[in-house]
């Protein structure tokens, strides 16, 4: 079977909060949860939990996509430094970088 997406994670983990608010039985929410999802009921529980320490509904982040660029081999080297020195993955540092040169750019522009 395939992990599930982050994306895919929160949606399971909203949809479980929206069964506890509508039932009254946690075993009623697990078995919905396995039959809608085909979860095991480990798994299950697994989300029944996070949504009942959830203060509110979880965001859904948004859908990524493959984005290639050309960059000199010297800057991906600075790049892949830097996520490892940030304990970070190189697509999680750079989209920081973007998003920071982005705002920047309006910020000035």
């Amino acid at each position: 079977m395939a992990k599930s997406s982050d994306a895919e994670k929160a949606r399971r983990v909203n949809a479980t909060i929206h069964l506890l608010k509508q039932r009254t039985s946690a075993s009623k929410v697990l078995s919905e949860m396995i039959a809608r999802y085909g979860l095991s009921r480990r798994q299950a529980y697994r989300y029944l939990q996070q949504a009942q320490r959830a203060a509110s509904p979880l965001p859904v982040p948004e859908q990524k996509s493959v984005f290639t660029v050309k960059l000199s081999r010297t800057l991906i080297a600075q790049v892949r430094r830097q996520a490892r020195q940030q304990r970070s993955s190189i697509s999680a540092w750079v989209e920081r970088a973007l998003r920071l040169g982005l705002e920047q750019s309006k910020s000035h522009g």
